[in-house]
């Protein structure tokens, strides 16, 4: 797999574990308590890696450097919005409303990163190394998510 089939993956789990919280309640905070921690592991963990593999190298081309920037930037919005939901309580309007506004960033950067980012890379990285980067964004993350896994264990 390549890097834009790796991300895209990526991408589609994200979405099916955002629609499963957005189809729960204020009743369902139980749930909610109970999905949470694996989407924001799961979206930390794919920006971070994302940011290393990907974002690092195009960073350094001067036709994909704004788009590369400007991604980062989203994925810091993202990482504010999980945090301040990780705090919150599950049972109330406002913990719907911010996870609204997380869907909707989330769901943004995704769309532009599939229908326009992506092909501007391909300009960049050709196919060898984009096999390259999908392997080490897969080997990236699998670790990453077993030490994740090992800490939460631990704790």
């Amino acid at each position: 797999m390549d890097i834009y089939e790796v991300i895209k993956q990526d991408h589609d789990k994200a979405r099916r574990m955002i629609a499963e919280l957005a189809e729960t309640d204020e009743r369902a905070a139980e749930r909610r308590a109970e999905l949470y921690p694996d989407l924001k592991n799961e979206l930390m963990m794919h920006q971070h890696v994302e940011e290393a593999v990907f974002y690092s190298r195009l960073e350094s081309e001067d036709d994909t450097r704004a788009d590369a920037l400007e991604a980062k930037n989203e994925h810091h919005i993202v990482d504010t919005l999980l945090e301040e939901l990780d705090v919150m309580p599950k049972d109330n309007d406002e913990w719907t409303a911010k996870f609204g506004v997380l869907r909707e960033v989330v769901e943004h950067h995704m769309e532009e990163e599939e229908e326009e980012f992506f092909e501007r890379a391909r300009e960049v990285i050709d196919d060898s190394l984009a096999r390259k980067m999908g392997k080490q964004m897969q080997d990236k993350k699998a670790a990453g998510l077993s030490a994740m896994e090992h800490v939460n264990q631990a704790s």
